[in-house]
């Protein structure tokens, strides 16, 4: 099993509101990486195959409190993040004909400095369209900000 860049990966070169690979390769395991640089306040969702209708759940605890849930929603959330980076890991399972499950990764340092101890979110989510593998994935600015120059996404996947 070997693991290989999969897609191109999107790297801003300049302010906006989508990270986007649109040419990812048939993988049943997905290794997602994304380094939001926040300019102002962001609110990102992940989305597969351009998909924004309500076929994402996801369960999240945010810092080790009690677990919230969205169900029908437009997107895998993301935590809101204030004018602050923020790193995401999402590991997906793809297999065609069943439903796309996540486990996801994150992590914002809310102040600067070691005397503040950075925010972290824990998130498992599913869409639920099975008949397709995913080929696209994007992640999408619904904040007044916007996702800073260098901000990238990234896939690597295998069999």
């Amino acid at each position: 099993m070997a693991w290989a860049k999969n897609g191109t990966p999107d790297t801003l070169g300049s302010a906006g509101d989508t990270l986007s690979i649109s040419d990812l390769t048939e993988k049943q395991f997905e290794l997602i990486l994304c380094h939001v640089i926040s300019s102002g306040t962001t609110n990102s969702q992940m989305r597969f195959n351009n998909d924004s209708t309500n076929e994402y759940a996801n369960r999240q605890s945010d810092d080790g409190a009690a677990d919230g849930t969205q169900t029908s929603t437009t997107g895998l959330t993301d935590n809101g993040s204030p004018a602050a980076d923020i790193f995401i890991v999402t590991y997906l399972i793809d297999v065609s004909g069943e439903e796309k499950l996540a486990m996801q990764f994150q992590i914002n340092p809310v102040t600067a400095g070691a005397g503040t101890a950075p925010s972290r979110r824990e998130q498992v989510s599913k869409h639920v369209p099975s008949e397709n593998t995913i080929t696209q994935v994007d992640f999408i600015n619904a904040g007044a900000g916007d996702f800073d120059t260098s901000s990238n996404l990234s896939v690597i996947g295998t069999d």
